[in-house]
């Protein structure tokens, strides 16, 4: 079984190939052993047109050249590229381009062609492919579930535990489920018309077909009917969304409200909501789609508050250990964008994973960077040293896996940070060192970027963001 990314190139590359041949969904189905409805279907959420369109549109394309280079005659010329009549292929050539294939060998007209389709490698994730995003309307449903006050700093761990003790206890009790293959997880702000700097609102759910008969302990919301942004992962059937997949899907939304030429503004802070179905292509493929609504940008999405820094403090840490890779680059080379790209690379590769999996509550509750991500300096006349990884709680141990890939430990004892909040577009407040290390006395050689999810990873409504720049004072 060919994997997501991997069937659709296959897939892509075979209709170029195949032009000049009686080629169509069926054929490729059987080619790359998948039924045609799922052909189609993987085929039409991932180009936003349908498999048979496309072909058609291709041939059509590829049949200029043949019209305006040589003398054949039209009839050999529709039946070179598949079509079984004459007449067949004329209109689909005046459907396609507004004229006669015979009206464009008199006039020579310029017509616009569609070009082959091709994936991007940003799109391939591990197994899967990562498409979207698209604009879709979405009309109102109904949701039964069980909802969850969830810290910013715990959603990466609670969330997943929460979902699946939902699915595999919880579900079974709520009636008038529309889909038992397909479970929901609802995300809201924990205040009504504010986002919360501390939790949302988590709720996984069931779609049902009404709100009749609730069970004792569970709740409800209606999703009004909106125009909603939708991205999808799909990978192979045993498969798991991973942080690898995270992160892709998190990078293209943030490029999508990120884009100043884009019409819409992404209400995702207020709202936004998963969808999990394990049989959207028989069982074959895993579909993930995340939602959120979009509403046109207005004054009111103009920023208001002036970027830079707006905030320092000082910060007490208990001991603790430092789990990281070390990079090592002269000075003239070295840029703070690189430890930005390396961090992702870093998760990509689902290497900050293992290091999470030993967070502990209690290390989150002594010190409020618990779980984010760090990229940690040392920078003299000559060279620029930093190491990238997570700060664990004194004494932890580094797993032989880690330990292979080259990462390693540094002991910091208790101690003050000053920490200086950066405020504003995510590739200008990466270089804010030089304007926040004056704002504290004798900062020691050591200082680090602190990447915590909610405030960098995630933007404003102004497509803004927070980092903090700490130092041992």
């Amino acid at each position: 079984m060919l994997k997501p990314y991997d069937l659709l190139d296959s897939v892509l590359n075979e209709i170029e190939d195949r032009l000049k041949d009686d080629i169509d969904y069926n054929y490729l189905a059987d080619k790359f052993s998948i039924s045609s409805s799922h052909l189609r279907k993987i085929f039409t959420i991932a180009f936003g047109q349908s498999i048979g369109t496309y072909i058609r549109s291709r041939k059509l394309a590829a049949s200029i050249g043949d019209l305006l280079k040589t003398d054949q005659n039209i009839i050999n010329i529709a039946l070179d590229y598949g079509f079984e009549f004459e007449q067949s292929y004329i209109r689909a050539f005046k459907r396609e381009y507004g004229l006669t294939p015979g009206d464009l060998r008199k006039t020579g007209q310029f017509i616009q062609i569609n070009p082959p389709l091709h994936l991007f490698n940003s799109s391939k994730v591990k197994d899967g492919v990562l498409l979207g995003p698209d604009l879709v309307m979405i009309p109102q449903f109904y949701l039964i579930g069980k909802m969850h006050k969830v810290t910013f700093r715990d959603d990466l761990v609670l969330c997943p535990q929460i979902a699946n003790n939902f699915v595999n206890y919880e579900r079974c009790k709520i009636p008038n489920i529309k889909n038992y293959n397909m479970h929901i997880s609802l995300c809201r702000t924990a205040l009504t018309d504010n986002y919360h700097p501390d939790y949302s609102l988590f709720m996984p759910a069931a779609l049902v077909k009404n709100l009749k008969n609730i069970p004792e302990g569970f709740d409800h919301y209606t999703f009004p009917s909106s125009l909603c942004a939708r991205f999808c992962f799909i990978s192979p059937k045993g498969s798991e969304v991973n942080m690898a997949a995270a992160d892709a899907l998190f990078k293209a939304i943030d490029d999508f409200m990120d884009d100043e030429n884009q019409k819409f503004f992404l209400e995702r802070k207020r709202i936004n909501f998963e969808r999990f179905d394990s049989l959207a292509f028989g069982g074959l493929y895993h579909q993930w789609e995340w939602y959120a609504p979009v509403t046109k940008k207005t004054e009111n999405h103009i920023q208001k508050t002036p970027s830079g820094i707006i905030n320092t403090y000082k910060q007490k840490v208990p001991s603790l250990r430092f789990i990281g890779k070390k990079y090592k680059e002269s000075i003239s080379d070295f840029n703070y964008k690189k430890i930005l790209d390396n961090i992702d690379t870093c998760r990509l590769n689902n290497e900050f994973e293992l290091i999470e999996k030993q967070t502990t509550m209690e290390l989150k509750k002594l010190y409020e960077g618990g779980n984010a991500d760090i990229g940690l300096i040392k920078i003299n006349n000559e060279y620029a040293e930093y190491w990238l990884g997570i700060f664990m709680p004194e004494g932890t141990e580094i797993s032989p896996q880690l330990l292979q890939q080259g990462y390693e430990v540094i002991d910091f004892p208790k101690s003050t940070l000053g920490v200086c909040t950066v405020y504003g577009k995510r590739d200008a407040i990466i270089n804010y060192h030089d304007k926040c290390k004056n704002k504290f006395p004798v900062p020691e050689k050591w200082f680090f970027q602190r990447f915590n999810w909610h405030r960098f990873y995630e933007e404003d409504k102004f497509g803004n963001r927070l980092l903090d720049y700490c130092y041992f004072i």
